[in-house]
């Protein structure tokens, strides 16, 4: 049987910045009907810092279900990947956005794409 993960799935993975060695926390971004869906994903990536030259919006908890991030964390527009799903790391907690989680990412990256 295929597996893929649901468009809004927060899940851990292989850090696709390069920036550190543990797994990061990324969401999903692709549909069901995307290509290749069963073998790889297009994630955003998540901070837990809020420095940067670019803006940053901060996820609130309550846009979360399943999983319960320990730190404040904050989507990365321009952090979008397209990552093998064997880079997830199936053995840490997982969850997903609520609706309003979900329209909060998307907003943050039609305001990095239409300033």
């Amino acid at each position: 049987m295929s597996y893929y993960y649901p468009q809004g799935s927060l899940v851990f993975a292989r850090d696709p910045t390069g920036a550190h060695s543990n797994p990061r926390p990324v969401i999903v971004l692709s549909t069901v009907d995307r290509p290749y869906v069963e073998q790889e994903a297009t994630v955003v990536c998540l901070s837990t810092q809020n420095e940067y030259t670019h803006p940053v919006t901060r996820l609130p908890h309550e846009y979360i279900d399943g999983v319960e991030l320990r730190k404040a964390s904050y989507v990365m527009p321009w952090a979008m990947y397209t990552i093998p799903l064997s880079s997830v790391r199936d053995d840490l907690p997982a969850g997903e956005l609520t609706d309003d989680g979900l329209e909060l990412v998307a907003d943050a990256i039609d305001e990095m794409v239409r300033p």
